[in-house]
């Protein structure tokens, strides 16, 4: 699948990070994907149906929403409310079935899928010290869910920074093992991009010791994970990619690299708002969705982000309302239970809100709004235009 990459992406790491910001631009974030390496995820063909339940047509948008959809750079977007499609809506030119990628809402499908590991005793206890670097340190996946683990990470894609060493280098495993703990444990919230692809190669360690063999021999072991143990019993219906590292060393990018419909993307909401069970089956258990998502041992409060202050998104959580779990964000209402959301880059967004028996998706080339997604998601929901 390589011949198709472009020349800076089949190159070292230095020539990937001088060639990205010139080529991202040419095809967006959406579609990003055709950048890389990357394996295909095949759709389950038995559930190809474009809604939840049934053959219902869709309602239109509202107005408003639509020319919000059409002005911000949105691609795709779905809501389902009560496990039904009622609004589906793309951009000209997009297909409903189109891929696109998920950027760090793959953080979010990830922590599902570590769940349903560690249901099967193919992931590391959460509490288990972990070598995590090639200096002895261990940390605990716990720790590395949290994003307290004490790495340093610097952000920004400019300036060989971590945050573009983790996203371009074409050695993932490696990568993951240069990373060094700098800052004290367990006491402060740092998001970190280290982190996820340490979990995803503990996941791969823990799927290769308990003997786990994909049906597909061709799939990495954690790409194969996510399609046959998450989206295959979802009923995948379009066709996915799960980026890699690279051709030469296959590892997918734990942090980043899915590449779903939104359609099937709000599959995994629905799970996640069902507490697990998918057509009468728990494939999760709900006690890790509870946890995982939750907030009893999450990063709360504004004190907690204050790291965060000066950055978009800086200003919703000095408002105290959010909360970091296990890869999720979660927001705390004023009345009912607390809305789950998931968060990409670029603006990717799913929001699972228990309150409105809702998911909602939104992919898109860019975050393209002064207002915080999440919450005008939650409006339209409430005012009944979503």
């Amino acid at each position: 699948m390589s011949l198709g990459v472009p020349l800076f992406a089949r190159g070292p790491y230095l020539l990937r990070a001088l060639g990205y910001t010139r080529a991202q631009r040419k095809v967006g974030a959406f579609g990003e994907y055709q950048l890389f390496a990357a394996v295909d995820l095949a759709p389950s063909g038995a559930l190809g149906q474009r809604t939840f339940g049934g053959d219902q047509t869709s309602l239109p948008l509202s107005s408003t929403w639509q020319a919000r959809l059409e002005q911000t750079s949105t691609k795709s977007f779905v809501v389902v409310r009560g496990g039904e499609v009622t609004r589906q809506w793309t951009a000209p030119g997009i297909l409903p079935s189109q891929p696109g990628r998920l950027y760090s809402l793959t953080k979010s499908l990830l922590s599902v899928a570590i769940g349903i590991a560690l249901d099967e005793g193919l992931f590391p206890p959460l509490e288990t010290p972990v070598a995590v670097d090639r200096h002895g340190a261990q940390l605990t996946p716990r720790q590395l869910l949290r994003m307290d683990s004490g790495l340093e990470f610097h952000e920004g894609m400019a300036g060989l920074n971590h945050q573009s060493r983790t996203y371009l280098h074409p050695d993932g495993r490696r990568t993951a093992l240069a990373s060094r703990v700098v800052d004290k444990v367990s006491q402060d919230f740092h998001y970190n991009d280290y982190n996820t692809l340490l979990l995803g190669l503990l996941l791969e360690r823990g799927l290769k010791a308990g003997g786990w063999k994909p049906a597909d021999p061709n799939l990495p072991l954690v790409a194969a994970w996510v399609h046959e143990r998450l989206l295959l019993p979802l009923g995948q219906a379009d066709a996915g990619h799960f980026v890699l590292d690279s051709a030469r060393h296959r590892f997918p990018k734990p942090e980043s690299g899915l590449c779903l419909s939104a359609l099937d993307v709000a599959r995994v909401g629905q799970l996640v708002l069902q507490g697990g069970v998918w057509n009468g089956q728990q494939l999760v258990s709900a006690a890790w969705l509870a946890l995982s998502t939750g907030r009893t041992d999450a990063w709360q409060g504004a004190e907690a982000f204050r790291r965060y202050d000066t950055l978009a998104w800086g200003p919703w959580l000095s408002q105290g309302r959010g909360f970091y779990a296990y890869h999720w964000w979660g927001s705390r209402e004023a009345s009912g239970p607390d809305t789950v959301f998931a968060l990409g880059y670029h603006g990717q967004v799913m929001v699972i809100s228990p309150r409105h028996n809702a998911v909602v998706v939104r992919l898109a080339d860019r975050w393209a709004l002064k207002d915080w997604w999440p919450d005008v998601i939650l409006q339209g929901l409430e005012s009944g235009e979503l």
